[in-house]
């Protein structure tokens, strides 16, 4: 994965990262992740359940930032702050080992983290700046499109996610998934240890829970 220079000239703060694991199976679940869910989700009760979740620090930089790319923090909530909100109501999402894995490094690091099916992505996966109107499919089956110069992951021929409204479905996990490329995005204001660290993670539990290879991963 690259990423565009117009992206650190218009947000100086911002860091990018990605992983290319590889043999990877996707299962429902495994025993060794849910454990370590439930570790991570009593953390954050214990630092987190007494106090509002808009006066969190890495919650009000999420929101500034997507407030800097045109975008109402209410109406489309970080990922971050979604999943800490889920993570304190048990209500946490469980779609598979790998995207699971992606969602916990997320609330863990305070690192957005996604995961596409890297066979189909064509091309050099780049994460850029929209330039003009471009709709596509959201995994919930929205067509929208990313605002002026906000930050998108895009491939040689599509869209593969926006900053403020998610991931597309057009390389989107499934069960036949067996390549993965990891991309992890920051807000100003989590810095460069979050990212290694949501990184670490993320690499860690896809060998540990996925039975993945990592073949590359980079902090760009």
């Amino acid at each position: 994965m690259k990423l565009d220079p117009s992206v650190r000239e218009r947000y100086p703060d911002f860091i990018a990262a990605y992983a290319f694991v590889s043999g990877i199976t996707i299962e429902p679940t495994v025993e060794g992740l849910v454990e370590r869910k439930r570790q991570v989700f009593g953390d954050l009760k214990a630092r987190y359940g007494a106090i509002s979740v808009l006066d969190v620090p890495e919650v009000k930089a999420y929101r500034a930032f997507f407030r800097a790319m045109g975008a109402d923090p209410s109406s489309y909530r970080p990922a971050p702050e979604y999943l800490l909100r889920r993570a304190l109501d048990d209500r946490f999402p469980a779609i598979n080992n790998l995207v699971d894995s992606c969602l916990l490094a997320t609330v863990e690091s305070w690192v957005t983290t996604g995961v596409y099916d890297s066979d189909k992505v064509k091309g050099q996966a780049v994460t850029t700046l929209a330039k003009e109107a471009e709709p596509f499919e959201l995994i919930d089956g929205r067509r929208l499109s990313p605002k002026l110069d906000e930050i998108v992951l895009r491939d040689d021929e599509k869209l593969l996610s926006a900053y403020t409204l998610g991931d597309a479905k057009a390389a989107m996990v499934t069960q036949e998934t067996s390549n993965a490329l990891i991309v992890l995005w920051n807000a100003p204001g989590i810095g460069r240890d979050r990212v290694e660290a949501a990184l670490n993670a993320v690499t860690t539990y896809a060998r540990k829970y996925c039975g993945g290879h990592l073949e590359r991963s980079e902090i760009l």
